[in-house]
This record gives structure tokens, C-alpha cells and sequence, in this order.
């Protein structure tokens, strides 16, 4: 019977840490998306056609040639360049993904606690999160943070493989959608104290 034991928890180990080594070659980033295809199956999957669909979108009205992360830099370049630079599109974007968020319960809050960013410690800091820090800083230097200023920062903070992974492949598409009002949640830093 002993033997039987220590066999059971070998195997346990053993999957431990198999699961936890495919764990430390993930990105937080890459963790979020893989929780909510886990979490939210169906929404995931609805989430990939209505972003595929909102690329055709753009690719129809000329905006882009295809959906390569050249055309999608040279267009966030662009738009660096020029904050009026104008997006023709009638794909209602966000009324879209509130309309398969709303039908499939998804809820992105509580996805985030069951990936605590805590595991992540190790690793470079998360995109997303240096993404709104750059954001905050930028907003303090300038007073303001302007549309060609997200797209310079989309440039500097995001890479090729990032553009693949669904979650932030909203973030831009939300931001060049011309009919979603996109909301931007800044990094506002830690209280510091008033106690002098």
C-alpha cells in the first residue's frame, strides 16, 4: 500500500511541475488570454470572429492592405505622425463586444484573479501594465495624452507576437475603431504620504 502512495504522489509531482514549468515560459499577458479562452469559451471564440471581422473591415475601406503587423505599424506611424489622420468604418466595434460580452456572461475582472500577477514577479513586467504606466508618466510630462501620443506608445510598448494575442489585439482595434468611444484607464501610481 505504501508503494501505491508513493507512486500517487510522484505522478502528482511530477504533472506539478510539468504545469508549472509551461506556467514560467508564459507571459502575464499570454496568461490572461489563456484564462479566458479556459474561463469563456464561447466568448473567446466570438471574440476572434469579431475581431477578424473588424480587420476586413478595415482591410474593405482601404485602411489597411492586409492584416500583417507591417500594415498595422505603418498605420499606427501614420497616426503618430498625424493625430486627425481619419479612419472610415462602419463596424461598430464596441457595440459588438459588448453585445457577445453581455451574451456569454464574460466578465475580464474576474478572469484577472485567477491569474495573479504575483506569479508573474519574475518575468519582465506585463505590456499591458507598463502600457498604462508609460501612459500616466506621459500624461504628467505633457498635461494631456493625445491620439497620436496612444499610437506612438501602442509602437514602443507592443511587438509582433503581442499583436496576436486576442486581448490586445482589442486594445487596438478599440483605438482605431472612429465609432467606440474607448476608454483608457490610467496608472495613477501609489498614495504617497501627505505627512510632513
Amino acid at each position: 500500500m505504501k508503494l501505491h502512495t508513493y507512486l500517487y504522489l510522484f505522478v502528482f509531482f511530477l504533472s506539478f511541475n510539468e504545469s508549472a514549468a509551461q506556467t514560467n515560459n508564459v507571459t502575464y499577458d499570454e496568461a490572461i488570454n489563456m484564462a479566458v479562452e479556459k474561463e469563456y469559451p464561447e466568448y473567446f471564440s466570438a471574440l476572434l470572429k469579431i475581431l477578424d471581422d473588424f480587420e476586413q473591415e478595415l482591410i474593405v475601406k482601404s485602411v489597411i492592405t492586409d492584416g500583417t503587423y507591417k500594415n498595422y505599424t505603418n498605420l499606427l506611424k501614420e497616426i503618430s505622425r498625424d493625430s486627425t489622420y481619419a479612419i472610415v468604418s462602419d463596424f461598430a466595434l464596441g457595440d459588438s463586444l459588448k453585445v457577445i460580452a453581455k451574451h456569454h456572461n464574460y466578465e475580464l475582472a474576474k478572469t484577472l484573479k485567477t491569474v495573479p500577477l504575483i506569479h508573474f514577479r519574475n518575468k519582465a513586467q506585463p505590456k499591458s501594465i507598463l502600457f498604462n504606466q508609460r501612459v500616466s508618466e506621459i500624461t504628467a510630462k505633457k498635461g494631456g495624452f493625445s491620439r497620436s501620443d496612444y499610437a506612438s506608445l501602442l509602437l514602443e510598448v507592443y511587438d509582433e507576437e503581442d499583436y496576436l494575442q486576442p486581448t490586445i489585439r482589442t486594445q487596438l482595434f478599440r483605438f482605431l475603431d472612429p465609432n467606440t468611444d474607448y476608454l483608457l484607464y490610467f496608472y495613477v501610481g501609489k498614495p504617497t504620504s501627505t505627512n510632513n
